[in-house]
């Protein structure tokens, strides 16, 4: 226990402030993945989720000195990034743009994931994605690539757009089986 009439050490604190803040960088990086998916399950189809993530990300860093190491910062930056949705949404109001109900955003955001159970799916994918062949990869990697279409991959490869939807559907549809497969093989 620390002695309450001993004179603080300015270099403690200017330590402790260095740790915290390499603490509070490491969450807002690490997360950063979790961020976009959560904004997305929010703003469905949206081509403005970079912006929101990007607004979110300002509004963590303004506040970090509210972040306490140790505490669920995952839980507090989707809070931010609900906050920061909202906000898009009421500028996005004002030029007609509203694709989902507000009732239907709130239903979304109180579904927040569970952290442990979206990191187990995570990681499943990301093994499941490593077994993929090069080319399967490759049609992953375009489909999802921001700003790019299968049309715009169909014109690059030389395929046909309709070959190209088949090909992801069954790529999908194996990356499904193996990420099911995986949660449900690893022990409890």
């Amino acid at each position: 226990m620390s002695d309450p009439f001993q004179t603080p050490n300015p270099a403690n604190a200017a330590g402790d402030d260095a740790r915290q803040l390499q603490e509070f960088v490491r969450e807002l990086t690490a997360n950063q993945g979790r961020m976009r998916a959560f904004i997305v399950s929010l703003m469905p189809g949206n081509p403005d989720v970079g912006d929101v993530l990007q607004e979110s990300n300002v509004t963590l860093w303004k506040s970090r000195e509210r972040y306490q190491p140790g505490t669920n910062f995952i839980a507090w930056a989707f809070t931010i990034a609900k906050l920061e949705v909202l906000h898009y949404r009421t500028r996005a109001k004002r030029y007609g743009r509203i694709l989902i109900s507000d009732e239907l955003l709130a239903m979304l955001a109180e579904e927040m994931p569970d952290c442990g159970e979206n990191e187990a799916y995570l990681t499943a994918l990301e093994n499941c994605l490593s077994k993929l062949t090069d080319k399967q990869r490759e049609l992953v990697d375009a489909r999802y690539q921001p700003g790019h279409t299968i049309e715009m991959h169909a014109h690059i490869t030389g395929y046909k757009p309709s070959a190209l939807r088949v090909a992801l559907l069954r790529v999908r549809t194996t990356l499904k089986e193996c990420v099911e497969k995986s949660i449900h093989t690893q022990p409890a």
